[in-house]
């Protein structure tokens, strides 16, 4: 019986991910095969913000888990042309037409039939197709211009930035007010500093700040977190009525973080942006982005909160800084 292999980079695991997923499901031996490597095409838009192998594999698998699939189908990684010449027999190819795609049938798939005498198949799923009716790819995920399940998004101008190894430890960052853990729990006075002054939009990043603040009674207009703390995993769950979830490497800002970040400040709904990676630096979204006499909250560790209120001179400073920090180019 020939197998079904689904091959597709998999980054940013997307709806039309899952609807490869739930056509494999129907398939006989169905292996998900994340790519990568040799077997990528040339023409991939922001290729340089791909995410690892390693972190694709295990969003699928993840995904794979949570739909009950990962005892029926097999997931595995290939990235050069020899291991896809290593799959004995006959095979369904199931892919979506793009530059990945072209490489692969061109290249591996044409050199099975010529060396292993297959009779291989290929299946094109039909385009699944975002909100504003364009096709929903990583591609655009990547750009900022939807999120992984096909919303519309902002969309942004700003290129992806890395931070420096060497620039790490002095970054500073746009002037802010201390609330101390030496004065007793800070959530307890920046709450009451919130009820004082009704800030425009409130935006809390990170884990321990954003829960604290809830836990007080107030909930963020915006509430960014990746997941883990300076202790280690931070293991609290967030709801809210808009969810994002975003790709951002340590000491790095891609144009997805600055697009999700845009839309939910400009959203009425109250917002979460869950960030696979790390939310260290998307502090300067935050202030670049919301409205004036907004606050952008942030913790501060053993120390406390910081309360930096958004204005024009705190605008200038972030840029200042940002400015500092490489463009990533692809």
């Amino acid at each position: 019986m020939s197998s079904s292999w689904g091959l597709n980079l998999f980054d940013r695991l997307h709806v039309g991910h899952q609807v490869m997923i739930d056509r494999l499901s129907e398939m006989p031996k169905p292996v998900a095969c994340v790519t990568g490597g040799e077997l990528v095409g040339l023409e991939l838009e922001l290729a340089a913000l791909v995410q690892p192998i390693g972190i694709r594999e295990k969003n699928l698998r993840n995904y794979l888990k949570k739909t009950k699939l990962d005892q029926s189908i097999a997931v595995r990684t290939c990235t050069e042309v020899d291991d896809l010449l290593a799959i004995e027999g006959n095979c369904n190819f199931v892919m979506y037409e793009g530059p990945c795609c072209t490489e692969i049938e061109s290249g591996a798939l044409k050199t099975r039939k010529k060396k292993m005498r297959v009779r291989d198949t290929i299946e094109y799923l039909k385009p699944v197709r975002a909100h504003d009716g364009g096709k929903l790819a990583s591609a655009r995920i990547r750009l900022g211009e939807i999120d992984r399940e096909g919303r519309r998004l902002r969309g942004t101008s700003e290129p992806p930035r890395e931070l420096p190894l060497t620039g790490r430890k002095t970054l500073k960052s746009p002037k802010g007010e201390l609330f101390s853990t030496r004065d007793g729990p800070p959530e307890k006075r920046v709450v009451q500093k919130i009820r004082e002054t009704s800030p425009s939009c409130v935006i809390a990043v990170g884990d321990v700040t954003a829960s604290t603040i809830l836990k007080e009674g107030h909930r963020p207009n915006v509430i960014i977190v990746d997941g883990i703390t300076k202790r280690g995993p931070f293991e609290e769950k967030f709801t809210s009525e808009r969810v994002y979830t975003i790709y951002n490497p340590p000491a790095a800002i891609y144009p997805e973080s600055w697009s999700v970040i845009d839309t939910a400040i400009q959203d009425e709904l109250e917002t979460l942006i869950m960030v696979e990676g790390e939310e260290d630096l998307l502090g300067f979204p935050a202030v670049l982005l919301a409205p004036d006499n907004s606050a952008v909250l942030y913790g501060q560790p053993d120390e406390g909160i910081v309360w930096i209120p958004v204005n024009e001179e705190n605008r200038k400073i972030a840029r200042t800084l940002l400015e500092k920090m490489p463009v990533i180019h692809s």
